[in-house]
C-alpha cells in the first residue's frame, strides 16, 4: 500500500488547485484519509476512481453522440438490356 501526498496527486492528475481534489473528486468518490490537516491518499484507489472516470466520461460522450447505425442504400432494379432495347427503338434517323 502506498500513500500519495495532496502534491503527488494534483501532479499525477496535472490541475493546478488542491480545492479540486479535496471537494470535487472527493464529492465524485475518491477516497482519501485526514491526518491532522494532511489528506493521503492509496494508489489502488486513485487508480479505481480514474477507471471509474473514463468510464463515466465514456458513457457521457456515447449520449451525447450516440453510435448510429449505418443505412442500407436503395439499390435500383435495373434492366440495362430494356433500356438499350428503347434506345434502338426510339432512335430518330
Amino acid at each position: 500500500m502506498q500513500w500519495l501526498t495532496m502534491e503527488q496527486v494534483k501532479e499525477r492528475f496535472q490541475i493546478k488547485d488542491t480545492r479540486t481534489i479535496t471537494v470535487k473528486f472527493a464529492k465524485m468518490g475518491l477516497k482519501f484519509i485526514k491526518i491532522g490537516n494532511k489528506y493521503r491518499f492509496d494508489l489502488k484507489d486513485i487508480e479505481d476512481f480514474e477507471e471509474n472516470l473514463k468510464e463515466q466520461q465514456q458513457e457521457k460522450f456515447i449520449q451525447i453522440y450516440p453510435i448510429k447505425k449505418k443505412r442500407k442504400s436503395k439499390t435500383l432494379d435495373v434492366d440495362f438490356e430494356k433500356i438499350r432495347i428503347n434506345r434502338v427503338l426510339n432512335k430518330v434517323v
